[in-house]
Order: structure tokens, then C-alpha cells, then sequence
């Protein structure tokens, strides 16, 4: 979710009730610790003294990297900001991410993983918590369970599986029963992700991997009430209505708002385009409108646009 979560994009998206705790976009870390200046470029939650969105749901901070001391520095500076949770993340599956070995890169070797997490893990002390992240392997799912044991092993309280490995990508479908032959294998929560797009998904995901909770990426930004009506559901058993092409077009102009309020609007153009992208996933109706604003360069331009105006006529008597 590199480049469409940040902080503002949590606000939105937390506004809506269903959401139990939110992750930054991961913080890069190579080879040494970094400045102050960067976790709150990434997490600027930390600076609200309980580290979570002005909705009040907990955000953890993430960590992406292969170096154990490097990640146990990082970890501490994140503590020392005031962190209140470190997730290790060993799913990306970008190319460029790989190659300078973080990522699902160590999916590869589950020691390296055990390594990783087991550094973190020990230089924060059970001050604060450390989860983890993974897929169901890099080429194939052979060390699926190996890497998550591995993370149990380090240290790590829960584990988020995303339903593919990395050659994989984001082709569909996700394996939700293999989330669930990887939690029989471990002790600790495990948390279904991957292509949870509808109800019906969620409870396919459920079902099929016996995992109690989902984690929802980029289906939350493709149809931001998703968390509120599985909620709904869950409390009340009834399906509250799908959300109209109007409701998320209002989503990116709040988010234009206040994006412009720190960013020139060129780069706002981009980024509103970025989201209503992720919007086309699984709806017909957001890719027409996408298809349709696709081409618009002025901030103004496309966000009046955002909701076609209807005109009326009579015909005269």
C-alpha cells in the first residue's frame, strides 16, 4: 500500500466505523537508524500523544528490511517516538523492493525471517508489541508455514497472511484455505487478507480460513464503507446498501481538500486519480467514471466533474 495510505487517507477511511486498527506505509530501513524527521513523515499520528487517527483508531508503525540490527534500531527509535506497535513487513511483492532484498524477498529463507523478527522482538522487551506480515511464499507455498512458525518463533504477538505468494502478485483468486492450513500450524492470531472485496468475500475469507478477522487494503480504498457494512453485518445480521458512485466521488474531494492544503494542485491531480484507480476494482461503475476523468489536468476541472451534472428539458406543448 506504498504511496496510498498515508495519513490523511487513514482519516478518511476511519471515519467510517468497522476498522479496529490501521498500518502506515512501511518505513524503509537499510543499514542504519534513521532520523526522527522520517517516522513522522510516515506515522504523523505520533505526534498525537495515543498514536492513532483523529477518529481514535490505534495506527501501527511499520518496519520493511532484512537487516536484524538495523531493524532493532529502528524499532527502538520508533519506540523512543512513541510507537505503540512495530509491524515487520515480509509481504510486498514489488520488484524494486525485492531486489534490494526486503519485502517477500526473505519468504525465501524462514531463518532469515526468525532472524528479523527475533531482533526487533528482543531489543523492544514486550514494551510494545511486534506483529508481522508475510505471503504464502515467494515462488511457491512450500515454506508458507516454515515462515509464519519463523515469526511465531521471533517473537511476533500476530500475523497478517495476504492469500498468495509473491510471483503471484494481485492475480486473482486468493487462497483463503492455505491462510487456514498456516493458522493450524501456529498458536498465535492469524489475520486473513487478500481480495476481500464484498460481504460475501469476507465470509468466504472467514469460512474458508478460520481466521476470527480480515484485514482489508486495497479493497478499503475501492469502496471506503466496506469496513462499516461488514461491521454492520456482524452486529445486526442486516446488509446495509452498496455505496453509490456519489459517496466515494465525496470521499476525493474531502480528500483533495485537504490534500491541497499543503500540496501543489498538479500533484493533487495525481493523487486523487491514484485513489479513484483503486476504486475501479470489482465496480463497473467507478471504471466508467475513471475512464471518463482519466484525461482532466486541472484540480478544479476534475473535481467538479467528479459527479456528472444532469440536465433537464420539456418539450414545448
Amino acid at each position: 500500500m506504498e504511496g496510498v495510505i498515508d495519513a490523511l487517507t487513514r482519516d478518511l477511511l476511519t471515519q467510517q466505523a468497522g476498522f479496529d486498527w490501521a498500518v502506515t506505509e512501511f518505513v524503509r530501513v537499510v543499514d542504519a537508524r534513521l532520523p526522527p524527521r522520517v517516522f513522522y513523515k510516515h506515522c504523523p499520528e505520533l505526534s498525537a500523544g495515543s498514536v492513532a487517527t483523529p477518529s481514535g483508531v490505534p495506527v501501527h508503525l511499520q518496519l520493511l528490511g532484512s537487516d536484524p540490527v538495523a531493524l532493532a534500531s529502528n524499532a527502538q527509535q520508533a519506540l523512543s517516538l512513541g510507537a505503540i506497535s512495530i509491524d515487520l513487513n515480509f509481504g510486498c511483492p514489488a520488484k524494486l523492493v525485492n531486489r534490494h532484498d526486503g519485502g517477500a524477498s526473505l519468504l525465501r529463507q524462514p531463518d532469515r525471517v526468525y532472524r528479523a523478527v527475533k531482533a526487533v522482538a528482543e531489543a523492544l522487551d514486550g514494551e510494545i508489541p511486534v506483529t508481522a506480515k508475510i505471503r504464502l511464499g515467494f515462488s511457491d507455498r512450500r515454506l508458507a508455514v516454515a515462515c509464519a512458525q519463523a515469526t511465531e518463533a521471533g517473537g511476533a504477538a500476530q500475523l497478517v497472511v495476504h492469500g498468495r505468494t509473491r510471483d503471484e502478485g494481485y492475480r486473482p483468486p486468493a487462497h483463503w484455505e492455505w491462510i487456514g492450513k498456516v493458522r493450524h500450524q501456529v498458536s498465535i492470531p492469524v489475520v486473513a487478507n487478500g481480495d476481500i472485496w464484498t460481504l460475501e468475500d469476507y465470509w468466504k475469507a472467514r469460512t474458508l480460513s478460520g481466521c476470527e478477522d480480515v484485514m482489508l487494503g486495497r479493497s478499503a480504498l475501492s469502496d471506503p464503507w466496506l469496513a462499516a457494512r461488514i461491521r454492520h453485518w456482524q452486529r445486526t445480521g442486516e446488509r446495509l446498501p452498496d455505496t453509490t458512485w456519489t459517496m466515494r466521488a465525496n470521499v476525493l474531494k474531502r480528500y483533495a481538500d485537504l490534500q491541497r492544503r499543503q500540496l501543489p494542485d498538479r500533484v493533487v491531480v495525481s493523487l486523487v486519480k491514484q485513489w479513484l484507480a483503486q476504486m475501479r476494482q470489482g465496480n463497473s461503475e467507478a471504471n466508467q467514471h475513471f475512464h471518463r476523468l482519466k484525461r482532466l489536468t486541472d484540480l478544479d476541472t476534475l473535481l467538479n466533474n467528479l459527479i456528472p451534472s444532469t440536465s433537464l428539458c420539456c418539450e414545448p406543448a
